[in-house]
């Protein structure tokens, strides 16, 4: 994936495949989550604390907003985010300590769950 310099950063979300069930024996199987690169992104912290307002009327102070290209993929509200600075294996995220270790030494700028998703003219803006 080619970064630039509007969109310097990468996001990932962590998804959760959707359980299938067997045809024939009618058991479900269970899925487990998985750390997939979204695509990039730009980070711009909330330093002044302005507030949105939700799908659900509520109003809530933000810590970051995320500025995507137009036509980026969709992250549904309560999606769990990671901004991360250089491209990273997924397989990373694997690790319990890795986004606690990431923020500290700076390689995830900013994790979180996805409180509203905007797709505009121009771009698409997340806030989490």
């Amino acid at each position: 994936m080619v970064k630039n310099y509007q969109y310097p950063q990468y996001l990932y979300a962590l998804r959760n495949e959707e359980a299938t069930q067997n045809p024939n024996t009618g058991s479900w199987k269970t899925t487990t989550a998985v750390w997939e690169l979204e695509g990039i992104c730009r980070e711009e912290t909330n330093g002044k604390g302005y507030t949105i307002r939700t799908s659900g009327g509520e109003t809530i102070v933000f810590s970051s907003l995320i500025q995507m290209p137009k036509g980026a993929a969709r992250i549904n509200e309560g999606t769990q985010v990671a901004v991360t600075r250089i491209e990273v294996e997924q397989d990373e995220f694997l690790s319990q300590d890795f986004i606690e270790q990431g923020k500290i030494s700076g390689l995830i700028v900013a994790a979180g769950k996805c409180m509203k998703y905007d797709i505009g003219r121009l771009h698409c803006r997340m806030w989490i």
